[in-house]
């Protein structure tokens, strides 16, 4: 699938049919995240596969968002140390940026395999890191259900104009 359409087809799925996407699918859209760039290199964006039927159900808990994503047959979350990316010179840290462009080569990977994503950014953190067995350094960014959508959605067409967004030598 051209990038473009790519990006014109990704949307996000809150609901997905029980079947567990092909290995060879989920091992390139993993693979598409590995290669995102990072701050000097530190690559410090952990992935954790699950498929196991209790601990997505588990997960699917602990993201308490009334029968969203209950039909998920995998969940992919995502996670990063502070010390596995960089400060800039401000002081401000960076791993929520690495772990940002991580996640999104994941999603869009998802999208050009033919299958469904949902980046979430609310759960309760403390409960999926007891589920998983996460040690307390990490920090956990995102998850995202992965599956075959239910429905198909049409694509993105509901954006600000461009030229409401895009402004050229100043603001």
């Amino acid at each position: 699938m051209d990038f473009y359409e790519v990006v014109k087809k990704r949307r996000s799925y809150r609901a997905y049919k029980p079947d567990i996407p092909e290995k060879e699918k989920i091992e390139r859209i993993l693979e598409a995240a590995r290669l995102a760039p990072t701050w000097a290199n530190k690559q410090g964006v952990s992935l954790i596969l699950v498929q196991k039927p209790e601990k997505v159900k588990a997960i699917w808990r602990a993201i308490d968002q009334d029968q969203k994503f209950s039909s998920a047959p995998t969940f992919i979350v995502g996670i990063i140390s502070e010390e596995g990316s960089g400060t800039n010179k401000n002081g401000e840290k960076y791993y929520g940026v690495d772990f940002g462009i991580c996640f999104e080569h994941l999603i869009l990977a998802a999208t050009a395999e033919g299958l469904a994503s949902c980046w979430i950014g609310m759960f309760n953190e403390d409960e999926i890191k007891k589920i998983l067995d996460i040690p307390k350094k990490y920090k956990i960014m995102g998850l995202t259900p992965l599956g075959y959508p239910l429905k198909s959605k049409s694509e993105v067409n509901d954006r600000i104009p461009i030229d409401k967004i895009v402004h050229y030598e100043k603001f």
